[in-house]
């Protein structure tokens, strides 16, 4: 992935070659996914003429929105930059270009000072950024509203990872495992008396519903074990949450997902149990050794005693 300043640099390096046309079939991988890409954008972008231009007199579409090359088969000015047939801030083309396109060219604006490239989104009211041309980039792909559960400010990578797989369903349990043919005992390592799922573990489970609550009791007074999808929207819903609270709350839940899914491996495959309160005790101080440099650690504090003390 680019970002735009490193997009437009790129524009500006490139003489006998134009990311606008298509790649040959001999390109890197790299210069492939360069053309794609300023393609893609090309709709949103409008490049403007200063009398030192160096765009590609042929190929970047800065005539109109398009380019010489739709206008002419003829390459024999491929090598050339726009600046070059500007002298004293007016056009200066030279007779083998044919008259229809001395015409066209003849009624462009020759810009003193302003940016080369200017973006054309009815969304964007300020100079764009990286976010704006990520955003555009990754327009066709589905919008996935819970990514603020796991990519929030202040996340753990090797927690969120966890996170987000169980929210995707891809760890694996023993309803996975013994559908794709994998044999596995399927009982709950837990309470023993259930099959393990995803929405068992999280948090239908009589152990792992004990710690949630050891950790954020409000939660108890819910008539139904929620999910770890409702519980992270429940957090979210909260109006007297800042957005630090929320963070806060769903980086806890992001360490709870990996201890008790360490747990539960550590029972099936080394014999070894841990109680809900010595597992407390272990996820807490994984929250405090992160927390404890944050910013807002100490309003933390006084809103999660049960958790901060």
């Amino acid at each position: 992935m680019y970002n735009l300043g490193s997009l437009i640099g790129l524009w500006y390096r490139v003489k006998y070659d134009s990311p606008w046309k298509h790649s040959p079939i001999t390109a890197s991988k790299f210069w492939k996914l360069f053309c794609k890409t300023a393609v893609a954008i090309k709709p949103v972008v409008s490049l403007s003429v200063h009398h030192n231009s160096n765009l590609s007199f042929l190929w970047d579409p800065w005539c109109n929105n398009g380019s010489v090359a739709e206008l002419t088969d003829s390459i024999r000015i491929s090598h050339l930059w726009v600046g070059d047939f500007i002298s004293s801030n007016g056009w200066n083309l030279p007779d083998y270009i044919p008259a229809s396109i001395k015409s066209i060219i003849s009624n462009l604006l020759i810009v003193r000072e302003g940016p080369v490239l200017t973006w054309n989104s009815r969304t964007v009211t300020s100079c764009p950024n990286n976010r704006t041309f990520s955003e555009l980039f990754h327009s066709n792909l589905e919008d996935v509203p819970w990514f603020k559960f796991i990519w929030h400010k202040g996340y753990a990578l090797w927690y969120a990872s966890y996170s987000w797989m169980a929210i995707q369903r891809k760890l694996k349990m023993a309803d996975i495992l013994n559908l794709r043919g994998i044999p596995l005992n399927p009982n709950c390592s837990f309470c023993l008396g259930n099959l393990e799922s995803h929405s068992h573990v999280y948090f239908e489970c009589d152990y792992s519903f004990l710690l949630l609550t050891a950790l954020f009791p409000d939660l108890v007074k819910f008539y139904l074990r929620p999910n770890l999808m409702q519980v992270f929207d429940i957090f979210g819903s909260y109006r007297n949450f800042t957005k630090v609270d929320r963070n806060f709350c769903y980086f806890v839940m992001a360490i709870l997902v990996y201890h008790l899914w360490r747990e539960r491996n550590n029972r099936r495959f080394s014999s070894v149990w841990r109680s809900p309160s010595e597992l407390k005790n272990v996820i807490i101080h994984a929250i405090e050794a992160k927390a404890s440099n944050w910013r807002h650690y100490d309003s933390l504090k006084n809103h999660f005693k049960e958790i901060l003390g």
